[in-house]
């Protein structure tokens, strides 16, 4: 079944108007699905031809109704930052669950187990002997024998153990467990993703991948292979397929392409496969001043988590203008060239520069598809307790 938000905002009665794409409300956050119906095709083909699966994560857009287009496009499931996530992906009936993230407090141990409680394919991390004991108690709650991987450190300063001897320790520990499965491992870095220079990434990614291949080869050895390797990502994805230590890959932002993946040559021969699908639709509130003109999509509706890099404006405005948050509710567009302007009323679309951190600031995706709205989908998993 579809989900349904109680009430899907003022943009509602606009539903299947032909043309109502251009009449929508501001601010409002706009999906094409014909963009990310050719995106989450694109690069399930590319999964497929180069023999690794695909867990997203559920992180980048928290969406059940997107999950579910990435599975029966051939994903095997999504992973999630927080239990939130990962509750609301399984209450949607999304197969292959993974927490990427150690699971260590008692409220959210207990949520762990009321989840494996009623499937059977959930996947937790762990990087410490401490908490493959919580994980065992959680487990003997539930009922249901847990699935369980080693989280390894590759360079992101993150969560993960940095020592390969005590990561073979931790997965013998796991795999001698009652009540616990040792599944495989995960080595993920975010770190040069986006970097926009192909080559340099390509060998900043083996860089930093080389402890993980060196890992996976001593777990074999010792008896221990690992069914799963996880990691990986939209940046990487041609890369880590010419490495081949994954067996799946932790694509995400893909479905989106916002300002920060966007200047990044994703393959060699085809740089930029993905086509931008995720806008901010704001419109012009004031232009009583020369040069510039005042938005209503500030902080609160596009994100500025890094800093220097701005919103890009994608349409709507004259060649060369420049985006900025200059207000909680207010952007600004300045003018490249004297004597340019736009009247009030004017829409633009804006690309946020990180879209996980702009999708958060709405309740609802306005789902277009050419000029017109078809739905509105609810972002499923706000909650980040």
């Amino acid at each position: 079944m579809q989900p349904r938000l109680a009430s899907r905002g003022p943009n509602e009665y606009l539903i299947g108007v032909p043309g109502s794409r251009h009449k929508l409300g501001t601010p409002a956050l706009i999906l094409d699905l014909d963009r990310l119906d050719a995106n989450i095709a694109s690069m399930a083909a590319f999964a497929k031809a180069h023999g690794y699966a695909l867990r997203p994560p559920a992180k980048i857009h928290k969406s059940v109704e997107i999950a579910r287009l990435q599975i029966a496009a051939g994903a095997i499931g999504q992973c999630c930052a927080t239990i939130a996530e990962a509750e609301a992906m399984v209450k949607g009936g999304i197969p292959g669950v993974m927490l990427f993230s150690p699971v260590v407090a008692e409220p959210k141990l207990d949520r762990l187990s009321a989840m494996n409680a009623t499937v059977d394919d959930l996947i937790v991390v762990t990087d410490s002997l401490e908490n493959i004991a919580q994980l065992k108690a959680a487990a003997k709650r539930s009922g249901r024998v847990l699935k369980v991987m080693i989280d390894f450190e590759v360079g992101g300063g993150r969560t993960g153990v940095v020592d390969e001897s005590q990561a073979v320790a931790l997965a013998l520990r796991v795999e001698q467990t009652e009540g616990l499965q040792y599944v495989g491992v995960q080595g993920y870095v975010g770190n040069h993703q986006a970097i926009a220079n192909y080559d340099e990434r390509r060998i900043a990614s083996h860089n930093y991948l080389a402890p993980l291949v060196h890992l996976v080869e001593r777990l074999s050895a010792e008896g221990l292979k690992p069914p799963i390797v996880s990691g990986g990502g939209t940046g990487t994805h041609e890369i880590d397929a010419d490495l081949a230590v994954f067996t799946e890959i932790q694509t995400g932002t893909y479905i989106f392409m916002d300002a920060y993946y966007r200047r990044a040559v994703l393959r060699r021969n085809d740089p930029h496969p993905f086509q931008p699908s995720l806008f901010v639709r704001t419109s012009v509130i004031s232009a009583a001043q020369p040069g510039f003109v005042i938005t209503d999509a500030g902080g609160k509706e596009v994100d500025g988590t890094f800093g220097v890099l701005a919103p890009e404006i994608y349409d709507g405005a004259p060649p060369d203008a420049l985006y900025s948050i200059v207000g909680d509710d207010m952007g600004r567009v300045d003018f490249a060239m004297e004597g340019q302007q736009l009247p009030v009323g004017a829409v633009l679309n804006v690309l946020p520069p990180h879209c996980y951190q702009t999708l958060i600031l709405h309740p609802a995706y306005h789902c277009v598809r050419g000029d017109d709205l078809v739905d509105i989908w609810p972002i499923d998993a706000l909650e980040n307790w």
